[in-house]
Formats: C-alpha cells, sequence, structure tokens
C-alpha cells in the first residue's frame, strides 16, 4: 500500500509541475496583425549597434525630412542561380532572394523534398516562407535584405532595383562547376547612396559568399545588417510538434550558443532564464521589459542565423561584430478549416559594409555537412566557427552530441553495407544490446535478489522500529539487513540499466539532425525521420508494437519490489504513457525501440533460466540457513 500511494504521489507531483510551469510560463497570445505598427517597425529597420540592454526604437522621420524617392527607371529582374545542389531566385528590388530550394543530399547523392511531399507527387523543398494571407508583403523582411536603421535610406534598399551584372548575362545562371558571381548595384541621387552586394554561388556546397559595400555621400557605412529570415525552413510542414519545432533563431555570441523563439522576440519581457523566471514569478526579481516583437542581442555575434529542426540559413560575418537583433510578426493560419496562432521570426545579422566577405550557409543542419562547412570557411580565409552548435541538442547537449557523432558513423558504415537505413538500424541495436548484456544480466540477478529478500527486509524494519537500543538482538537484526542489503541492492540493477539511456537520447538525436535518415524509406515506412503514416487513417503500427512489447518485457523482467498489484501498474501504466509520448515519434527511433525490445525479450528469457539459483524461497530469519561465505567480519558491520 505504501509503495501504491509513492506512486500516486508522484503523478500528483509530475502534474503539479506542469501546472506550475503553466503559471510561470503562460502562452503568449498573439495579437491581431497591424499593419501600421508592422509597418512602421519596417521603417525604423534596425538600430545602429549600442550596448544597451533594451534600446528604444528610432522615430520615424515626417514626410518634409525624409527625401522624396527618385523615380526607378532601373528594370526589375528575377535571376534564377542553378547548382547541383540548390536552385536560388533573386529579385533585383532589393537585391533579396525570394526562392531557395534545396535539390540534393550532398552526403549521399540523393534527391530530398518537402515533407508534405508523397511519392506520387513530389513537392519542392523550400526554404524561404512567403508572406502569410492577410499579412502585407512590406510588413516581412525578405532574407539578404540590407538594413542600416536609417529611415532615409532602409525605404530605398528595400524597393529600389538593383543593376544586375557579373555572371549574370541571363535570368538564368547556371553553376554546374566551380563558380560563379553576382553584382547587384544602386545608385540613388536623392540620397546619395551607393550600394554593391556581391553574391558568389559555388556548385559544390550549401554555402555562398556576400561582399557588401556602402557609402552615402561618399562616406562608408561601417555596419549594416543582413535580413536572415523569415522562418527559414522546410516549408512543406503543415504541423509542427515535440519532434519537429518551429523555425528559431540560433547564433553564437560571446562564444555561447543561443536560442530564440518567436515568442521570446514577440514578448514584452526580456527571457531571464528558468531561475530568474521563478523568482520574478514569486515577486522577488523584477520583470525586465523590452519592445514588442524585437529582441536585441548584446555581445558580439561570431554567427548567426533562424532554422527549423534540419535547416537553417547562417551568415558569418568576417569578425565578431556586434549588433544581432530578432524581429517577429504574428498572424492566423487556418489548419483543418480552424485559426491558428502563428509567427514568423527573422534575425537582423551585423556585418561590415566595407566590403570584407561575410559567409552565407543555406541547407540541412546535418552534423558532418556543418562541419564540413566550418572547414571549408576556415580555407577560404574566414574565422574560424562551429556551424554544428546550429543543432538543437536539446537537454545534456555535450552529452549527446558527443554520443550521437559515432553512432551516426556507424549507422552509416551499416548502411554502406546494407544498403538500408533500416536495417542498418536493427543491425546496430542488436550490437547496442548484446553490448549491454553483461550489464542487463547483472541487472537481473540485482533484481531478483531484491524482489526475493523484500518480504525479510519488510520483516526486519518492522522489528527494529519497536526495538531498544539495549536490546542485544538489535545488533544481530542490523547485521543481518546490511548482509541482505549488500546482496540485494536494488540499485545495483537499476543504474546498468541507466547507463544504456544516454545511448538512447544520442539516437534520437542522430536521427533528427542527420539529413540521410530524411525520407530514407523502409518497409511500409516512407520517412525513418518522420512519424509513422496511418493505417486505416488512426492507426500507427510501430508505436502499438512498441506499447506492446514494453508491457510484455516489464511481466518478465524482475523488479525490486514483491508486490503484485504495482508490478502490474508499472508494466501497465508506463507502456501507456510512453504510448502516448512517442505516438508522433520519428519512426527510425520506433524502430530501434522495438527491436530493442524484442532482443531484451530473447535475452531476458535466457537471463531467467541462468538465474533460477536465485529464486526460491526468502529467508526466513534467525533460523535461516546462511552461507558461510556471506558472513560478515565485525569491522563491515560498522
Amino acid at each position: 500500500m505504501q509503495q501504491q500511494q509513492r506512486f500516486i504521489l508522484a503523478l500528483v507531483a509530475s502534474a503539479a509541475v506542469l501546472i506550475l510551469w503553466n503559471y510561470l510560463y503562460p502562452p503568449v497570445k498573439p495579437p491581431q496583425p497591424n499593419a501600421n505598427a508592422n509597418s512602421q517597425q519596417i521603417a525604423q529597420g534596425s538600430p545602429q549597434p549600442t550596448t544597451q540592454a533594451t534600446p528604444t526604437p528610432q522615430p520615424v522621420q515626417s514626410a518634409s525630412q525624409v527625401p522624396a524617392p527618385a523615380p526607378d527607371t532601373t528594370p526589375q529582374r528575377k535571376i534564377r542561380i542553378v547548382t547541383p545542389l540548390y536552385e536560388a531566385t533573386f529579385d533585383s528590388r532589393g537585391a533579396v532572394a525570394t526562392s531557395w530550394i534545396v535539390k540534393k543530399n550532398k552526403n549521399t547523392g540523393r534527391d530530398i523534398y518537402a515533407a508534405s511531399s508523397t511519392k506520387s507527387n513530389p513537392k519542392p523543398l523550400e526554404l524561404i516562407a512567403a508572406a502569410p494571407v492577410g499579412v502585407s508583403p512590406d510588413q516581412v523582411f525578405q532574407p539578404l535584405r540590407v538594413v542600416t536603421g536609417d529611415p532615409a535610406v532602409d525605404p530605398v534598399l528595400a524597393s529600389k532595383n538593383f543593376t544586375v551584372a557579373g555572371d549574370a548575362n541571363g535570368d538564368t545562371v547556371d553553376v554546374a562547376t566551380g563558380s560563379k558571381r553576382v553584382d547587384f548595384t544602386l545608385h540613388d541621387a536623392a540620397t546619395g547612396l551607393e550600394v554593391t552586394k556581391s553574391v558568389t554561388f559555388l556548385a559544390d556546397r550549401y554555402s555562398a559568399e556576400i561582399e557588401l559595400k556602402l557609402s552615402r555621400n561618399g562616406q562608408v557605412i561601417p555596419q549594416a545588417a543582413l535580413a536572415i529570415g523569415p522562418n527559414i525552413g522546410d516549408q512543406g510542414i503543415d504541423h509542427y510538434s515535440f519532434y519537429l519545432y518551429v523555425p528559431e533563431g540560433i547564433s553564437v555570441v560571446n562564444g555561447e550558443a543561443q536560442r530564440i523563439n518567436a515568442q521570446e522576440v514577440h514578448a514584452d519581457r526580456k527571457n531571464s532564464g528558468l531561475v530568474n523566471r521563478l523568482l520574478e514569478g514569486l515577486g522577488l526579481k523584477s520583470v525586465v521589459t523590452k519592445p514588442v516583437d524585437r529582441e536585441t542581442v548584446d555581445g558580439a555575434v561570431q554567427w548567426a542565423g533562424v532554422g527549423d529542426t534540419y535547416f537553417a540559413m547562417i551568415a558569418v560575418p568576417a569578425k565578431p561584430i556586434s549588433g544581432l537583433e530578432y524581429r517577429s510578426v504574428s498572424y492566423e493560419q487556418k489548419v483543418d478549416d480552424k485559426p491558428e496562432p502563428r509567427m514568423l521570426v527573422t534575425g537582423l545579422v551585423p556585418v561590415a559594409a566595407d566590403g570584407s566577405k561575410t559567409e552565407l550557409y543555406v541547407g540541412p543542419k546535418d552534423q558532418k555537412l556543418l562541419a564540413n562547412a566550418s572547414e571549408e570557411i576556415k580555407q577560404a580565409g574566414g574565422p574560424q566557427v562551429d556551424l554544428g552548435e546550429a543543432i538543437n541538442y536539446g537537454f545534456l547537449a555535450w552529452m549527446r552530441r558527443g554520443l550521437a557523432v559515432p553512432i551516426l558513423f556507424s549507422i552509416n558504415e551499416l548502411q554502406k553495407l546494407t544498403g538500408s537505413y533500416g536495417v542498418a538500424i536493427i543491425l546496430f541495436t542488436i550490437f547496442i544490446y548484446s553490448l549491454f548484456f553483461p550489464l542487463k544480466w547483472q541487472s537481473s540477478r540485482k533484481m531478483k535478489k531484491a524482489q526475493k529478500y523484500a518480504p525479510r527486509m519488510k520483516e526486519l524494519q518492522e522489528k527494529l522500529k519497536g526495538m531498544k537500543q539495549s536490546d542485544p538482538r538489535m545488533k544481530e537484526l542490523q547485521m543481518e539487513q546490511l548482509r541482505l542489503m549488500k546482496e540485494a541492492n536494488p540499485l545495483g540493477g537499476c543504474l546498468p540499466l541507466l547507463i544504456q539511456m544516454p545511448f538512447l537520447f544520442a539516437l534520437y538525436s542522430a536521427i533528427t539532425i542527420s539529413i540521410d535518415f530524411r525520407q530514407a524509406s523502409f518497409l511500409w515506412i516512407p520517412d525513418l525521420s518522420g512519424p509513422e503514416p496511418y493505417f486505416l487513417y488512426f492507426i500507427r503500427v510501430l508505436p502499438i508494437f512498441f506499447a506492446g512489447s514494453m508491457i510484455v518485457l516489464q511481466l518478465l523482467t524482475p523488479q525490486p519490489s514483491a508486490d503484485p498489484l504495482q508490478r502490474k501498474m508499472m508494466a501497465v501504466g508506463m507502456p501507456l504513457f510512453m504510448l502516448y509520448i512517442l505516438w508522433s515519434a520519428p519512426a527510425g527511433l520506433l524502430l530501434y525501440w522495438l527491436v530493442g525490445n524484442i532482443v531484451g525479450f530473447l535475452q531476458q528469457i535466457m537471463i531467467n533460466r541462468l538465474t533460477k539459483e536465485d529464486e526460491g524461497p526468502p529467508p526466513e530469519g534467525k533460523g535461516a540457513k546462511q552461507k558461510p561465505a556471506k558472513k560478515l567480519k565485525p569491522a563491515e558491520a560498522n
């Protein structure tokens, strides 16, 4: 009964934590899009770099202060860049990117498509978000737009047509091999603005190089910002979940990786961390406010960008520079005919405007590809960076990253031998469970002994409770209790199993960070990196088989408690809870866990046969027969 009460108490405590979390972190209700407010923010552009924690927005100049724009006589052009890895489209108006489609996985050479694709209807994997319905395009920063923070200059940079030169002789620039350069130039007599933005595209990389020269009235503007966003990621994703998170801001500032989601940008208060948030909720610390839909990041920026689970656009300045800022725009999108609040997030990444080279990475957030891109940037004369920090490893990131890399290497090598990532995961699972078989054996022996000795341990505890210190039998009972604890310590059975958990977390990270698993099929599963498709519109086979195998394995595995009711609660309750958690998990992770349960089931049958000597009736106390080898010395009793 006491064990059942503890189990129920644990459930109540978990519910209390969730309620407290929702109280301290209430969901932010996005306001209705306000065209005037957002247009005012766009007109203001990015503020000049400042060391203040909360910069104040610059006032918009009146019409008499801002020079009237001169008529635009340069024709508008759309330039299509075609490389073996991606296709990008640039608009001469603002010299911005309007489309960026990833075509191939550089690791494998396999074509990749949007998440909403099917075998009969493949869709291009577009990374740039279009302006949502109900949101004016003027409210959204377009990728690679140049922003200075000057209200007289930024409208010109956003609305004027740049002259296109360089290798762009026509509307299509074919970069089949080597590299090609496209120059966007602008001269505006009314503002005295001179701009040259040169973009070099490389055939064999997801990277590009940008050189920006910006001057006004003959004076070089020392710093500007490149817009990265909005919401760079797979635009074919209709619904985000725990396993597919919404695009977020990512950066390395002062050598530390930071992640900023759109809700933080939209909020009117600074995100000060969990501890400070608890203190703020209790009224022990004052809340730090900030402008809505604007988040400044203080410190020297090594690189920054925006990305989702699998893809990102990252700008790497020639040298660390301050002035990073993120902006957000709220809107509503209909999902199953129901309005759903959503947000766009854009990063304004500071870059030098003196012609220095800024590296741009637009592609998969794959550990191998990001490592190669980091090395290529260094070899090209750029700064030494670690773009692998763009991957969100989550809890215990340092451990998961260290394990995920060799796990990916092993699975990729097995895939080369078998030709299937599904078979590679199965073989890897068998290898891992075989590696931990000695630990499982030791765990089962300890659990069996703990279960056998549980009644006697409870009996000893009851006797010792009502016994006086002067009772001569106390020392004898304490020595027996110590002997039983050493022989059947339940922690000795749990600890080996806990050692396996990091490998499970790391495998989950490996599946979610590797582009190789994306749309890799196995049997009826079209994509091992995504959830298994439904059968009959509501059934998923892998999660159900996983929960069933977990129940069988729980019932077969010895438990430290002898209470049959508690064992049934754990054997059924925990798998059902995991079924709920893993219902939409990546199919590759469920395949690993299901095969692991099957292998564990076979191992447990073998262990149960090899550990029959640990079964039998528990000791009966003083008159119980004890092995001479197990007698404790007086020094050990202390």
